[in-house]
């Protein structure tokens, strides 16, 4: 077993929680029995006198790191938890040599023993509602399951009783992103996964993924058989995307029509279009009850009568960009057909959209098993080269070390021919490399002209190694506006002077910071002039018929009732997609939209609107919003600000001189406000508007010390043998207070980093 395995381990069976827990409900006193097989395991357990418990555990000898986690997850979440509708965990203890979550038993089985082969209606409505019951309450208490399945539903039919289990992966986050990882590393179970937990469809997680899960489980219990097969993680994610399942009726004609159809409205792929409240499921479920009790048959109706959500959830579709992404997915079509590697350039004011466009490309990628790279440059790294390129392709690199062991050794075969004896320099661009390829030979020093030449032709193996007939490779480099020398070079040299097939690349960036004299501009002219295939994207404002279909889908009326209030949220954005969506938003944080329960519908006063003088400029909204956090969490802001747009949590608790463990509980009012995105290990600013807004907090006369205080805590904490790794990221900061460094010793040491970063470099 690995160390870690042992620490956590250890860790788990000394806590307080442990200790306190051990003599009361010692495992070894009482006789289990198996509810659930798999990952995790579910027992039950019995002794003389006392009450049965359950008990979830890793099977196996050495379970993963993360399933230790979601053991400790499930049990921090027991005070969000009611016993009426979920399974409450009591303590951590150990069983069989495992960690374990010990749960109170309120008595059932698991779902998943009950549905073999279908249930009646009437059982069916009886279980449902009982289920649609508990994930209301669930949502009420803001939380949000994202594993919900009959395997983790217990169901005792003759108390007439429902109760969710599984919390391991949870999220008190009202909205959350899903990055696109390999679907088989993503947390929750594919056959039951919501199409934009799969992180391909452009959209974030919300309580509406878990309504998605329980369209799955009902279509299971009615027919016996899940909607969809699949015989590989990426075919899952397709049927989730894009196959529209067989209805339950025509699978099994038993099935009313009335009760098939709401099964089928759970089903569809875009949050907006399903139900958006498990309130609204109950209301029909009972409804249907009542009828097939009464008279053995459910009449037609018309389905979410009672479903309105109580909170503003603004839909994030792409509103007026329908031609703009067709001709994206135009060239990515040609790179399919015919191999020859496409350019396209998306250009726009900041908040226009460019990159949610962009990410339009997810959904294609998946049939034909293509990979995605992006990286994101930013005003505040300029100076350190391919960066933005390296963050890129860590995140492929990372894929390929999620792989299985014989597809990881295809992959390293692959990388391995095409580096030959200069592997090295790849391993310098991207260090986790080393993880796939091992240690590589030293390389031979050039001039400076040859070093160039050499890394340009190495870097393009490299990328031809992702860019392949069987999985093509769409490059996306957001914020060109801000990009390095080097890269740009880099990139002349791909379009013009390389072999490289299979690629679609797609570059974003302000065109208004992008006039006739940036280097930028001179780039794609000589790649233009090359005869490169090139397009460009220019995307507009969003017109008055845009915003009024946002505002309308947004409160779910006609688009007349909502044209008075669009006119003026297009009158104080102009038209600005981000800032309308922010605008908006807040309009429901200061009740000035405010939603009637009685008439289950939203309400507003355009006249008290006007009269309350709103700012029609994003900057000073954003500022507003990130001055009602808490004082420590604005200060944590202004931190990671200095940083750039996202950062690794660990990066963040040194730069804020905090414990790790308590980053998250700090950030977690800027998350829940929409401000920042939180992604797992790491997090990043929701839009770079955000991160601006956050760096203005720090007064002009102060951000030199802001940097250099940064810089110091890195270069202190930063391990020796990582040093010269993070080297970059360490002198990006002190170079920005060096004026204010007095000591020589410091100076010295300093200059000593900058010497590292220039050979480096």
């Amino acid at each position: 077993m690995s160390p870690d395995y042992y620490y956590r381990l250890i860790a788990l069976s000394a806590s307080p929680v442990g200790k306190g827990l051990l003599p009361m409900i010692e495992p070894s006193g009482y006789a289990f029995s198996a509810l659930r097989d798999g990952e995790p395991a579910l027992y039950r357990g019995c002794a003389d006198g006392v009450e049965s418990i359950l008990v979830v555990s890793p099977p196996g000898e050495n379970p993963a790191f993360e399933s230790i986690k979601r053991l400790e997850r499930e049990y921090a979440l027991r005070t969000d938890l009611g016993s009426a509708w979920a399974v409450c965990p009591v303590g951590l203890t150990t069983y069989r040599g495992n960690p374990a979550l010990v749960l109170e038993d309120p008595g059932g089985e698991p779902l998943l023993r009950l549905i073999a082969q279908g249930l009646d209606v009437a059982t069916f409505l009886h279980i449902a509602i009982g289920l649609t019951a508990a994930v209301q309450q669930m949502h009420g208490r803001g939380l949000i399951h994202k594993d919900i399945k009959p395997a983790n539903i217990l169901v005792d039919i003759e108390r007439n009783s429902v109760r969710l289990t599984g919390f391991g992966i949870a999220s008190r986050v009202s909205r959350e992103h899903q990055a696109p990882e390999p679907p088989d590393v993503i947390a929750g179970t594919l056959a039951y996964m919501a199409p934009e937990q799969t992180g391909r469809m452009n959209r974030s997680i919300d309580s509406r993924s878990d309504l998605y899960a329980v369209g799955i489980t009902f279509y299971q219990m009615l027919t016996g058989v899940l909607p969809f097969a699949a015989s590989d993680p990426i075919e899952w994610v397709h049927c989730h995307i894009a196959r529209r399942p067989v209805p339950p009726r025509d699978r099994t004609p038993a099935v009313p029509p009335q009760i098939s159809s709401l099964v089928m409205k759970l089903l569809a792929k875009a949050p907006e279009d399903r139900y958006q409240s498990a309130a609204g499921i109950e209301a029909d479920l009972r409804r249907c009850l009542a009828e097939w009790e009464v008279e053995g048959n459910i009449r037609l109706f018309p389905l979410g009568g009672r479903d309105a959500p109580d909170r503003l959830m603004i839909p994030e579709r792409l509103y007026g960009r329908e031609r703009d992404v067709e001709r994206l997915l135009g060239a990515f079509d040609r790179v399919l057909a015919d191999g020859m590697p496409q350019l396209v350039l998306v250009s726009g004011y900041s908040g226009i959209g460019k990159s949610s466009v962009v990410n339009e490309l997810h959904k294609a990628l998946v049939p034909p098993r293509g990979l995605f790279a992006c990286g994101k440059f930013d005003q505040y790294k300029r100076d350190i080269p391919y960066a933005t390129l390296a963050q890129a392709f860590e995140g492929l690199v990372r894929m390929i070390l999620a792989r299985p062991d014989p597809e990881l050794a295809r992959w390293r075969d692959a990388i391995t021919t095409a580096l030959g004896p200069s592997g090295q320099l790849m391993v310098t661009l991207i260090p986790e490399l080393e993880l796939v390829v091992g240690k590589q030979p030293p390389i031979a020093e050039l001039s400076p002209r040859d070093t160039l030449i050499r890394f340009q032709t190495v870097f393009g193996r490299f990328l031809g190694v992702f860019a392949q007939p069987e999985h093509p490779l769409a490059l996306f480099l957001d914020d060109l506006q801000w990009l390095d020398a080097a890269t740009l070079q880099l990139l002349e040299h791909l379009f013009i002077e390389s072999e490289i097939r299979h690629l679609l690349f797609v570059g974003a960036y302000r065109d208004n910071e992008v006039g006739t004299e940036h280097p930028l501009k001179r780039t794609l002219e000589v790649i233009r002039q090359a005869g490169a295939p090139m397009q460009e994207i220019v995307l507009a404002s969003l017109g008055l018929e845009d915003v009024n279909t946002l505002v309308a889908d947004s409160l779910r009326v006609e688009r007349p009732t909502a044209r008075t209030l669009a006119q003026l949220v297009q009158e104080k954005t102009g038209g600005n997609p981000f800032f309308t969506n922010q605008f908006f938003a807040m309009l429901a944080e200061e009740r000035l939209l405010a939603f009637d329960p009685v008439a289950a519908a939203w309400s507003w006063d355009v006249a008290r609107i006007r009269a309350k003088g709103y700012t029609d400029n994003v900057a000073v909204l954003l500022a507003g919003k990130l001055h009602r956090l808490a004082h420590r969490t604005q200060q944590a802001l202004q931190h990671f600000a200095c940083l750039g747009n996202a950062a690794e949590l660990v990066t963040l608790a040194i730069v804020c001189d905090e414990a790790y463990q308590t980053m998250e509980a700090i950030l977690a009012d800027a998350v829940e406000a929409g401000l920042i995105v939180s992604l797992g290990r790491s997090c990043s600013f929701l839009h770079d508007l955000v991160q601006e807004a956050a760096y203005a907090l720090i007064p002009q006369d102060l951000r030199a010390n802001a940097h250099l205080r940064i810089g110091r805590l890195l270069a202190a904490r930063t391990p020796a043998e990582k040093r010269e790794e993070a080297v970059f990221d360490i002198v990006n900061q002190i170079n920005r207070g060096a004026a204010l460094i007095t000591a020589q010793a410091e100076r010295d040491q300093f200059a000593e980093l900058n010497l590292i970063a220039g050979k480096r470099a």
